[in-house]
């Protein structure tokens, strides 16, 4: 069956200018784009879609996220908001409440700042402990970087004044010096909560993930990214994939930490270039350092002076010996690597590191790879000029420019802190970067990512360093070509062109014509995947 696309604005990124009057989808590929006289000749009896004056582009392309954390938009108390420990309390009260949460449960909040709390601290044990004693209660950091639990919690977890802090990773004390005050700092702290708090949730994942999917296509976006995949969570996709439960693409990328060889090998249907029931393993895992706001990244320069004292920069997760084992792993495997760093110091070891496994590695396909630096809040000029040799992708958490560069400044001071997410760098060095937004870190609105490179404008109303700005059309090209390159699919995605998958993205608007404050807000009227409507507003 044919479809036939017309009376509407086409963008389809080949080219700044570029644009058509009709476009025919055929077998959900894009069989012809041109003018209307010749599409409907070319389309015969085709199904006819007015789009009314709406905008037909790419799908957008999420290029790092954790799809698995999007189920907390619809199971967790949402303490973005929150400016006080006593509006986390409230908060989480009424999110018990409402659903009706027992002591076999487990009361969950998400998206708290520190920063953006009166008290300016985190919260610990025994301000959860307001909300419930019996009930075990957990709140995770904005940054996904930290998380607080309750006293019943750290109870069920089995932290006591004995437990030694993780390599990477850290719990925070009562004044002590010893007792655990239910803050735990990076994942090897905070895993062994999870461990408690996830047979708890007790959830028909089936049901879950269509919701969980629609986070993501609400914003236009048709293929995304499990971006830390455990055991579970691939068993997870994998049985949704076989039960045709995925509406959109989905690509794991089995951690560090994990046993990536027995993940894959369970689920080798799905270790492939091409999707089995629109998910696939792309490659694997790691971790650097920590987040920039939550003082965990690891910088060359220190912070500017806090609790940890003069000279703090922050601390590395892995050594060197572990991490080049680990990216033999990925290049002898002909898998294609993220790496989470934040600080520029981290930068220098992922580079530093990757260069040479990459130089020791056997594999004859290494030279076309393509690793990719997660976040690259920090990075430096001369980081950016290293990653063409090795085929490297910055994927940029721009978002970070309107939502912690107020931060940034403060922990960083204005010139390092104004230079956060340097886009203009990355393009200026030949790279191709793309923008992501770490969901569930931030909701996937991938066009707010381009407003905040485009305006660099901090939501204190700081303009961060404007020599780092970029164009709409640079900013686009970030979502959509620029997001399938890094994974390898810009022969079948990320562009409007005959013979590519018809993914699309129907905007109220233009997003080359709209005002560019009303960019980050753009409508999303319906997300398209292979000439089938998934989402619709």
């Amino acid at each position: 069956m044919k479809k036939l696309y017309f009376n509407g604005e086409f963008l389809p990124m080949t080219g700044e200018g570029d644009t058509f009057e009709a476009l025919v989808v055929e077998d959900g590929i894009i069989a012809f784009t041109g003018s209307l006289d010749e599409a409907r000749a070319f389309a015969g009896d085709a199904e006819q879609i007015d789009l009314e004056g709406a905008c037909l582009m790419p799908g957008l392309i999420d290029p790092h996220s954790h799809i698995s954390g999007s189920n907390q938009y619809v199971v967790a108390a949402q303490l973005e908001n929150c400016k006080s420990f006593d509006e986390i309390i409230d908060a989480l009260n009424e999110f018990a409440e409402r659903n009706n949460i027992g002591e076999d449960s487990v009361i969950m909040g998400v998206g708290y700042d520190q920063n953006s709390l009166v008290e300016g601290r985190h919260p610990n044990r025994h301000v959860l402990d307001q909300v419930s004693i019996e009930i075990p209660v957990m709140i995770t950091h904005a940054s996904s970087h930290m998380l607080v639990a309750n006293s019943k919690l750290v109870e069920l977890t089995g932290l006591t004044a004995e437990t030694p802090d993780p390599e990477g990773g850290r719990y925070g004390r009562e004044d002590d010096g010893v007792t655990p005050d239910g803050y735990c700092e990076e994942p090897g702290a905070m895993w062994p909560v999870f461990g408690i708090v996830q047979p708890r949730q007790k959830f028909d994942m089936d049901k879950l993930i269509l919701d969980m999917q629609d986070v993501y296509l609400e914003h236009g976006i048709t293929t995304c990214q499990e971006g830390a995949t455990t055991a579970d969570h691939a068993d997870m996709f994998a049985g949704f994939a076989k039960k045709g439960l995925l509406k959109m693409d989905v690509v794991s990328y089995p951690m560090f930490g994990e046993d990536v060889d027995g993940m894959i090998a369970k689920n080798a249907e799905f270790d492939s270039h091409e999707y089995t029931g629109h998910f696939r393993f792309g490659g694997l895992k790691m971790f650097f350092d920590g987040s920039p706001q939550g003082r965990t990244a690891w910088m060359t320069e220190p912070y500017a002076l806090g609790d940890e004292g003069e000279g703090y920069c922050g601390y590395g997760t892995v050594s060197d010996e572990d991490a080049y084992n680990f990216m033999r792993k990925a290049i002898d495997g002909n898998y294609q690597l993220l790496a989470h760093t934040n600080g520029d110091a981290a930068a220098d070891q992922y580079l530093r590191v990757y260069k040479r496994a990459l130089a020791d590695s056997p594999n004859p396909e290494k030279a076309k790879l393509r690793p990719v630096m997660v976040h690259c809040q920090t990075a430096r000029r001369d980081q950016y000029e290293q990653m063409p040799e090795i085929n490297m992708v910055p994927t940029i958490f721009a978002s970070h420019i309107w939502y912690w560069a107020d931060v940034h400044l403060k922990n960083f001071g204005k010139e390092r802190g104004s230079r956060v997410s340097a886009v203009r760098d990355a393009i200026d060095c030949g790279l191709r970067p793309t923008f992501h937004t770490d969901c569930p870190v931030l909701r996937p609105n991938l066009f707010e990512a381009v407003w905040c490179a485009v305006k660099r404008v901090t939501k204190g109303g700081v303009q961060l360093d404007e020599s780092q700005k970029i164009t709409v059309y640079e900013g686009l090209e970030c979502i959509t070509k620029n997001g399938a390159y890094q994974y390898g699919e810009e022969d079948r995605k990320g562009t409007l062109e005959v013979g590519k998958l018809a993914d699309f993205c129907v905007t109220e608007h233009n997003p080359l014509k709209v005002d560019i404050d009303d960019l980050r807000d753009l409508k999303v009227l319906e997300t398209i995947k292979e000439g089938e409507t998934i989402w619709k507003a």
